[in-house]
C-alpha cells in the first residue's frame, strides 16, 4: 500500500510472471506466508525511494531505504515469475530458489539478470540487422518476440505496419525490408501513451498501453491510466475465472456424487453375495443331495419329465428344461 499525491492511498497489485498495476480497490486480506513475513521485519518503516526498469528485462525493481539499510525488492515478470530481496545486490531472500546455467537464486549468492544481447529501447537499424543475421529462431515474428524480448503481440505489430510477412525466415529479409521493420520498431518505441482495451464480441481481448493497427477493427475502450486499464481488465476476467472453476468445482462434485452412489451399490452387491455365501455353506449337505439325486434323474427322465416330477416340492422354486438347471430357494 502506498500514499499517492492527490489520490490517497493506492494498492499495488502484484502477480509475479503476470502484471503489477496500482488500483483503489483494497483486495480481501489473506494469511501472509513466510516470505510476506520477512519482507514485513525488514523492510518495516522503510520508504520507496526507487521504482527501476533493468533495462528491457521484465525485471522492475523497488529500492527501499531504512535507517540502517537500503534493500532491492526484485519482480521477475517473465516464466512463472519470482520475487527476491537484495542487499547490496546479494540474495536474503526469494518466494522461489532456482538454479539455471547462468545464475542461481538462492541466499548469499549475487543477483544476476538475465540479459538479452540486445536491448529494444537502444536498438540500432545496425544492431537489428546482426539479431537477424544471427538468429536461431525459423520466423522474424518469433525473433523480435523471444531475442529481443518485445513480446508476440508487439512483434506482430512490427510486422504489420512494415507489411512484412510475419512466417519469412530473419535470413531472407533484405536491406530495404530491415529498415522498414527497423521503422516500424522506432515507431512503437516512441509511441504516446495511449492506455486501452481492446474488446472482441464483447469480451476484453487485450490491454495496451497505446493504439495497435494490430487490433484497429475492434472496439476500443481508452483510459487515462495503463494501472487504470489493467484494473478493469482484471476485475471484469475475475468473475470469468470464479466461473470455469466454478464449473470445474461442479463437474468434479457430479463424479464424486457418481462414485458414492457406485460405492454404496457395491457395498449392497457385498453384502448380498456375503448372505448367498452363507445359504450357499449352511445348506451345502442337502444342496449336495439334491444334485446327486438329480444327476440320477436325468439318466432316466427328459428335463420335462423332472419338471413335472419337482413341482410342489418345498425346495424347488422353478425349473427350466431348456438351461437344464433348477432353481432352489434356500432359507
Amino acid at each position: 500500500q502506498f500514499f499517492v499525491s492527490g489520490k490517497g492511498k493506492q494498492q499495488l497489485f502484484i502477480n509475479a510472471g503476470n502484471y503489477l498495476y496500482l488500483t483503489s480497490f483494497k483486495a480481501p486480506s489473506q494469511t501472509p506466508s513466510e516470505f510476506c513475513m520477512y519482507l514485513r521485519k525488514k523492510l518495516a518503516n522503510s520508504r520507496l525511494i526507487e521504482i527501476n526498469q533493468l533495462g528491457f528485462e521484465r525485471i522492475i525493481e523497488f529500492k527501499f531505504q531504512t535507517k540502517q539499510d537500503t534493500f532491492s525488492l526484485i519482480f521477475e515478470m517473465f516464466s512463472k515469475g519470482n520475487i527476491i530481496l537484495l542487499k547490496d545486490n546479494q540474495i536474503l531472500s526469494a518466494v522461489e530458489y532456482q538454479k539455471y546455467s547462468t545464475r542461481t537464486i538462492r541466499p548469499k549468492e549475487d543477483y544476476i539478470f538475465p540479459k538479452k544481447e540486445f536491448n529494444f529501447l537502444e536498438l540500432t537499424q545496425t544492431d537489428l540487422k546482426k539479431l537477424l543475421s544471427t538468429t536461431t529462431k525459423e520466423s522474424i515474428v518469433k525473433s523480435l518476440a523471444i531475442d529481443l524480448g518485445l513480446g508476440g503481440i508487439y512483434s506482430e505489430e512490427a510486422c504489420l505496419s512494415s507489411k512484412i510477412n510475419k512466417s519469412k525466415k530473419p535470413s531472407e529479409l533484405q536491406d530495404k525490408e530491415i529498415k522498414s521493420l527497423f521503422e516500424s520498431l522506432k515507431e512503437i518505441r516512441n509511441k504516446k501513451l495511449e492506455p486501452i482495451i481492446f474488446y472482441e464480441n464483447n469480451l476484453i481481448k487485450d490491454s495496451v498501453p497505446f493504439k495497435l493497427n494490430l487490433y484497429k477493427n475492434l472496439k476500443q475502450k481508452p483510459f487515462e491510466t495503463f494501472s487504470a486499464a489493467l484494473e478493469n481488465s482484471f476485475s471484469q476476467q475475475i468473475p470469468v475465472e470464479q466461473l470455469k472453476y466454478q464449473k470445474q468445482i461442479n463437474k468434479t462434485k457430479k463424479i464424486i456424487e457418481k462414485q458414492i452412489q457406485h460405492l454404496e451399490e457395491l457395498k449392497q452387491q457385498e453384502k448380498l453375495n456375503k448372505e448367498k455365501a452363507e445359504l450357499l455353506y449352511k445348506n451345502y449337505k442337502l444342496i449336495k443331495e439334491i444334485l446327486e439325486e438329480l444327476k440320477k434323474a436325468t439318466e432316466k427322465y427328459t428335463w420335462k419329465e423332472i419338471q413335472e416330477k419337482l413341482k410342489g416340492h418345498k425346495l424347488t422354486k422353478e425349473v427350466i428344461p431348456k438351461e437344464k438347471s433348477v432353481v432352489l430357494e434356500l432359507k
